[in-house]
């Protein structure tokens, strides 16, 4: 994985040297701490080096259009560590505008985390409610490494095709303390699953980093390997499974300073899927967790897992301060609503859920955003902290 991630980095930065060196590059480094219940208090340290965008796409007396992205190129390397026995390394290059017409995005990871707040599959959501009284009972340890790639090609204006690849390794292991689960998770569940997924993508964003006008839809589908005895299905090839998705975001602004923001994320996923693909979504240049900071807000990392998942939001993000680049402190106000259904749920039908609460966002710059959101629904209160806005 890392000789993958090494040639495509070495291709880039020769294939950017000719069209991009007018800008320099530039290394920042930075510490940071992060909060979740499941993960504790996690120190951060980051270290980035990047190549600037220029501001404007074009300049007139009549409009100056702005650009849309803030680099041309990023690279960075990331470690942190958390009180509750959580720890990552991640090493994450992106390429929006080192080759015209062409975007590249490449990740490789290595996480832990130490209280994963798997639930049960589908409407298997009912079982935070038995076991609100005794949180520790439906946490496992979910281990993971992984490489992913995006390569996007232009095709006319805001249209693209993208073809994204992602490979991983994640382990579920019961914890000593964890009695939910029973005979089913007795042993870790382990599974290597390779993903391909191509896509159209419609972006017409003012700015891609702070969106307040314009649309980013994406369509796609896709295969992946990799079946686990854990959900019951015999577990003797491997198999390969499908899915396909649509995400829309939208965004408006009424006024300066306010921004209103909404998301409709539809994914479908056949029954040989294992259980580690069923936490979330592989979109284009990010993967949508389906709770959490990404997610459902009101429900902690791994609460919601499914083949067949329905996530909206709505929110309002008003800028109590903006000192334009150089940073801003900003409101936001949410709701949240999940409805899932899973083949191998111990209840038949869909669940769904509502949530909703607030937070703040903190800008740094024009490359750096931390969010805190404070949300609650059926199931409760929940605390989370991410490091992009939801969506």
């Amino acid at each position: 994985m890392i000789r993958i991630l090494r040639l495509t980095l070495g291709i880039l930065v020769v294939a950017a040297g000719s069209v991009a060196a007018q800008e320099p590059w530039r290394s920042s480094y930075f510490p940071y701490l992060l909060g979740t219940p499941t993960d504790g208090l996690v120190g951060v340290i980051r270290w980035q080096r990047t190549q600037n965008a220029p501001y404007f796409l074009s300049q007139s007396d009549e409009r100056d259009v702005i650009n849309p992205i803030t680099f041309r190129g990023a690279f960075s390397a990331e470690a942190g560590a958390g009180t509750r026995g959580s720890r990552f390394v991640r090493l994450e290059m992106r390429a929006p505008g080192l080759v015209p017409g062409w975007r590249f995005q490449g990740a490789l990871s290595a996480e832990r985390q130490g209280r994963f707040a798997y639930s049960g599959v589908g409407s298997d959501l009912e079982s935070i409610d038995r076991d609100r009284a005794n949180v520790d009972a439906n946490r496992l340890v979910r281990e993971r490494f992984g490489l992913r790639l995006d390569v996007t090609r232009t095709i006319v204006g805001p249209v693209r095709i993208a073809l994204g690849a992602r490979i991983d390794r994640t382990s579920l292991i019961p914890r000593s303390d964890s009695s939910l689960f029973g005979d089913r998770f007795s042993a870790p569940v382990r599974r290597t699953t390779l993903v391909v997924r191509p896509a159209l993508v419609l972006d017409t964003r003012d700015r891609e980093f702070t969106p307040s006008t314009g649309v980013l839809l994406e369509a796609g589908a896709g295969f992946g390997t990799g079946r686990d005895d854990s959900l019951g299905a015999p577990d003797d090839d491997g198999g390969v499974h499908g899915f396909g998705y649509l995400h829309f975001r939208g965004y408006l602004s009424p006024r300066e300073g306010t921004v209103v923001a909404g998301r409709a994320l539809i994914r479908r996923q056949s029954a040989r899927a294992p259980l580690a693909a069923r936490f979330g979504h592989f979109g284009w240049e990010r993967e949508t967790t389906f709770a959490g900071p990404d997610g459902h807000r009101s429900f902690p990392a791994g609460a919601v897992a499914a083949s067949d998942v329905d996530l909206t939001s709505v929110e309002v993000r008003h800028d109590l301060l903006n000192a334009g680049d150089l940073g801003a402190v900003t409101l936001v106000g949410f709701a949240d609503r999940v409805r899932i259904e899973d083949d191998f749920s111990v209840r038949p039908g869909s669940t769904t859920s509502f949530g909703g609460g607030g937070g703040i966002a903190l800008r740094v710059l024009r490359s750096a955003i931390l969010t805190t959101s404070f949300a609650t629904g059926r199931h409760g209160f929940n605390f989370s902290m991410g490091t992009n806005w939801s969506f």
